[in-house]
């Protein structure tokens, strides 16, 4: 699977088999945490318990069911920047994780903080935590009705793009990044970003001003699903990061 085919396959699973993952896929996925952290300064960790019926992190039985025994601990920074690259790194994780057949979700206060073993100094903070396991076949109740609440808030397409061409007119390239992050995560189901094109230059930005503090975890987030895309449709890229941070196309 290849990753835009990740990212059209994704979906935030929130319930899980009492199942362990494979100690071959947690090898893969702790060796892509070990490139991110050495590219990015950042301080992700997988845990493991090894054990299906013994979860890696308390999460919240209202939004949650199984048993989850591997997770990701999303810690960085505790600045704007860092918290962007938790959530542009993150989702790269998070479309490895999906890729190797596995489900996840962005968690990042319907956990019990107590229950992860997480080292943090004065200056890093656990933004988010991931849940890595197997999807259960049937969704029960309870999150198909989480994830048709969430779907009911979503914005529309045309929501999500600042432009000064009509939309019929753009590139299709940016439209395929815009599409990717309107059908994307969002760390706390606000999704405060919009994809600027004007002038012919790309960048995101954080529309919501009422937006918490994870508005950066989902700029990241943004960021990282347009790239995809936008590869995909034929442009290769990257981003700067931060706040209105431009897209710089390779070709």
């Amino acid at each position: 699977m290849t990753e835009f085919e990740a990212l059209q396959n994704r979906v935030s699973v929130r319930s899980y088999e009492k199942r362990a993952v494979e100690p071959e896929k947690l090898a893969e996925l702790s060796g892509l945490i070990e490139e991110i952290n050495s590219a990015s300064g950042l301080a992700f960790r997988l845990v493991s318990t090894g054990d299906a019926s013994v979860p890696a992190v308390k999460l919240s039985a209202a939004m949650f069911s199984g048993a989850v025994s591997s997770c990701a601990l999303l810690i960085g920074g505790a600045d704007e920047i860092s918290s962007e690259m938790v959530g542009y790194f993150g989702q790269k994780l998070m479309l490895r994780a999906v890729s190797l057949g596995l489900g996840a979700c962005w968690v990042a206060g319907t956990f019990d903080r107590k229950s992860v073993e997480a080292e943090l100094t004065g200056d890093t903070r656990l933004w988010d935590v991931m849940p890595l396991g197997y999807a259960t076949e049937k969704v029960p109740l309870k999150q198909r009705t989480i994830r048709a609440a969430i779907r009911s808030k979503s914005r529309k397409l045309e929501d999500f793009i600042e432009s000064d061409h009509p939309l019929s007119t753009l590139p299709k390239w940016v439209m395929a990044g815009v599409e990717a992050v309107k059908d994307g995560p969002s760390a706390v189901n606000q999704q405060p970003v919009n994809i600027v094109y004007k002038d012919g230059l790309v960048t995101a930005r954080i529309w919501k001003e009422n937006a918490n503090a994870l508005k950066y975890n989902d700029l990241g987030i943004a960021k990282y699903q347009f790239q995809v895309a936008a590869e995909a449709a034929g442009v290769r890229g990257f981003w700067n990061f931060g706040d209105g941070g431009d897209f710089i196309a390779d070709n």
